[in-house]
């Protein structure tokens, strides 16, 4: 296994550190079990860091994991913040084709950065109050 995932509770922050080799395979297995163990959480915060890795996606994986994510119906909703060393980030297009397809992720060099931008990420799920509120 090449990512390690784990969860800052008073952060509500889910981690995903990949390290070593790492392609499409790799990142799609650690993304879906992300969506299964924290679909419950809302809003969905999420760091992956790709600083220790190296990365051998092609372009056209690169775009269909960033479909993945847009798509997905619960990563689609996460907020997802992406840790890389400065000049050195090799997933543009992932990033790129998930943002035009309207999904809410950012790239980093600093993770404090990272973690304030999740962290500021608010819940865009109505509350049942909220749906069943009439305007008189």
């Amino acid at each position: 296994m090449t990512f390690h995932i784990s969860y800052r509770p008073e952060a509500g922050i889910v981690r995903i550190l990949f390290h070593g080799t790492v392609g499409l395979a790799e990142r799609m297995e650690a993304l879906e079990l992300v969506a299964e163990k924290f679909q419950h959480r809302t809003p969905l915060r999420v760091l992956v860091d790709l600083r220790y890795t190296r990365s051998e996606m092609v372009p056209e994986e690169q775009r269909r994991l960033g479909r993945f994510l847009a798509e997905h119906p619960v990563l689609g909703r996460a907020h997802i913040a992406v840790l890389y060393w400065r000049d050195r980030y090799t997933s543009l297009m992932v990033a790129s084709e998930a943002k035009a397809r309207g999904h809410s992720s950012r790239e980093f060099d600093i993770e404090a950065e990272a973690e304030a931008w999740l962290l500021q990420a608010r819940d865009e799920t109505p509350s049942l109050a909220s749906l069943m509120s009439v305007n008189a």
